[in-house]
């Protein structure tokens, strides 16, 4: 069973939900997002992970457009301090066909891995099989 929270925007719908047969957050993006979308989504996340205390989170990207690297300094300094003291190892990132996504994706890998472990996928399946193989590492 999983549980749904939403922010929506002028232009972007993103959903977060927690899958308990997974034991893994799991954030699908739609439509055009920016860094303010990533931000409060990222703020809604820190707060769910403070109950939950996940290890993995599953960020799929697959259907957006926009630039959100602005983002990635709060991300970096802000964020991911908070989410793995709160437990975040692993971290799969679905991307979008946008090439832009691709390139601030991996600022942000390069950014956060020692910290977390982060995968950049071009599928969710391939990033769904890395997640439930993580469990075995933890």
């Amino acid at each position: 069973m999983a549980e749904l929270w939403a922010v929506t925007s002028a232009h972007s719908y993103i959903s977060l939900k927690y899958e308990e047969d997974h034991d893994w957050f799991y954030i699908k993006w739609s439509g055009h997002i920016h860094p303010d979308d990533v931000v409060a989504v990222a703020k809604m996340y820190l707060d769910l992970q403070q109950q939950k205390r996940c290890s993995k989170l599953l960020n799929d990207k697959s259907d957006v457009t926009g630039e959100w690297e602005d983002a990635n300094d709060w991300l970096q300094f802000e964020w991911m301090p908070q989410a793995t003291e709160m437990g975040l190892q692993f971290l799969a990132m679905v991307l979008s066909r946008d090439m832009h996504d691709l390139t601030t994706a991996q600022d942000l890998q390069r950014r956060i891995s020692p910290n977390c472990q982060v995968a950049l996928f071009n599928d969710i399946s391939s990033a769904m099989h890395w997640l439930t193989a993580s469990e075995s590492t933890k």
